[in-house]
């Protein structure tokens, strides 16, 4: 045998039994498959295939341009006070406005996938779902369109719950006593919130995240990333910090080293929650300490 093809073997050989190590490591620390898939999420590599080659270049939204459609593809509800957005594979506009129900506007949607949209109405809850999402890249490409959804803009939602496998987040301002934001491997812009309790989950996706929290939040962030900048400043909040091999940065201090915990009481009552995978969290603050 060449020598060349036994450095290989020899390389092949070192990184198999770094990789079993870890491995039988993970084991010992109760590591099972079906935690990974709860983590992560088990559909978050089909996501992150799909992410990387979706071009939405024909439908992007732009707030500049924005004319609601006709009546036909516009859908009105009143009486709101909970919604959940649960998307995969498109674009997802929240923008507030001075009307007074909740629309849901499907005029930008791909035709071959508007009666794939599902809403639901219960005791004034709004459920907004895709249909069969796995098959619509074979339907309509990566060309899904955008769904504009329209808050009142003097209202605050009991609940607000916004899950995404694939695509785009995209909100303008939203207010809720409750924040619920999931992304699996797409990416989410909140420009302005306004949340008593906060809860946000980035599977192997990105987000971006500005605005208030009055009293709880939790983050958990996988291998993606996540950076958050809050109103009030860095000792507002008491804190319980996690971080596997990733890079968690709040305010000032940055925390980063397998297995790193730090739990800090600042005696305020409310509780900031994070817990970093392998991936980056940054939290900032508009005032100084």
């Amino acid at each position: 045998m060449k020598r060349g093809w036994k450095i290989f073997w020899i390389v092949c050989a070192c990184i198999a039994g770094i990789g079993l190590v870890l491995c039988i490591g993970g084991a010992a620390m109760g590591v099972t498959f079906s935690a990974i898939g709860n983590a992560y999420g088990a559909d978050t590599a089909r996501y992150a295939s799909y992410w990387h080659s979706w071009d939405d270049d024909d439908f992007d939204y732009d707030d500049d341009t924005y004319v609601q459609g006709s009546a036909e593809n516009v859908s009105n509800f009143s009486g709101i006070s909970e919604l959940s957005v649960d998307v995969s594979y498109m674009e997802v506009v929240v923008r507030p406005y001075d009307g007074n129900d909740i629309t849901v506007d499907v005029s930008q949607v791909n035709s071959k996938l508007k009666d794939k949209l599902v809403y639901d109405t219960d005791e004034g809850e709004l459920s907004i779902e895709t249909k069969n999402s796995r098959w619509w890249p074979k339907s309509a490409g990566n060309n899904t369109g955008y769904l504009v959804i329209q808050i009142p803009e003097n209202i605050t939602l009991n609940e607000a719950s916004f899950e995404m496998g694939a695509g785009i987040l995209k909100i303008e301002a939203v207010k809720a006593d409750s924040l619920d934001i999931s992304v699996g491997a797409g990416e989410a812009v909140v420009k302005e919130f306004e949340t008593a309790q906060l809860d946000v989950e980035c599977g192997a996706g990105k987000g971006t995240l500005n605005g208030t929290v009055t009293r709880n939040a939790s983050i958990k962030c996988g291998v993606g990333e996540l950076a958050m900048s809050l109103n009030g400043n860095q000792k507002d909040y008491d804190y319980q910090l996690e971080c596997g091999i990733g890079e968690l940065t709040v305010g000032d201090d940055t925390y980063s080293g397998l297995g790193s915990e730090r739990n800090i009481d600042n005696g305020t009552g409310k509780l900031m929650d994070i817990d970093c995978g392998i991936g980056r969290v940054a939290v900032t603050f508009s005032e100084g300490v």
